[in-house]
């Protein structure tokens, strides 16, 4: 009886080991990557203490917290032109990353949005980018301003306290009313 007591005990503390706490699972596509250190940058924390770092192996690196805020991953400086950097939230759950030229995350549901907003950014780049080129700067600054509207929602639908919904709104604050 003792035992079966002790065993359920462990095994109900080995579950909520994993309760509230981050996993990033990293994967780069370049192989001249295999060695390099990649870091795990708290946006506006950037202290020596709050970085993680790890090194990739056999394609891939993980990182685990608990804390939640928006990060950068980021390949070190003699490596960063292989991969683009990534923002991410360390929200608790399963993260996924891809480092590579055109960087990608997502498996929750901050960094889900993200991914979201970070595509949507890229392409209303490049759209304007060209209005620009062609001399139609109205059409342009309407693209840019609608663009900013749908990130204020985003960040809204997010939560004004979450972290990606805080970071999105000091970016394009709400309008004074």
């Amino acid at each position: 009886m003792k035992r079966i007591i002790l065993f359920a005990l462990c095994a109900l503390a080995l579950c909520s080991c994993g309760k509230g706490q981050y996993r990033i699972h990293g994967r780069v596509t370049s192989n001249e990557l295999e060695g390099v250190q990649v870091f795990l940058v708290p946006v506006g924390h950037e202290e020596r203490e709050n970085v993680d770092s790890v090194k990739i192996r056999n394609h891939g690196f993980t990182f685990k917290g608990r804390k939640e805020w928006i990060c950068e991953i980021r390949l070190d400086r003699y490596h960063r032109d292989k991969g683009q950097n990534l923002l991410i939230v360390t929200e608790p759950g399963d993260i996924y990353v891809t480092i590579g030229p055109e960087s990608s995350g997502g498996g929750t549901p901050q960094n889900d949005s993200l991914q979201v907003w970070k595509t949507l950014t890229t392409q209303v780049n490049r759209q304007c980018g060209y209005l620009y080129d062609s001399g139609m700067k109205a059409e342009a600054d309407s693209v840019r301003n609608a663009y900013k509207q749908r990130t204020r929602e985003m960040a809204l639908a997010l939560g004004e306290d979450s972290a990606a919904g805080e970071f999105l709104l000091k970016l394009y604050p709400l309008p004074k009313e």
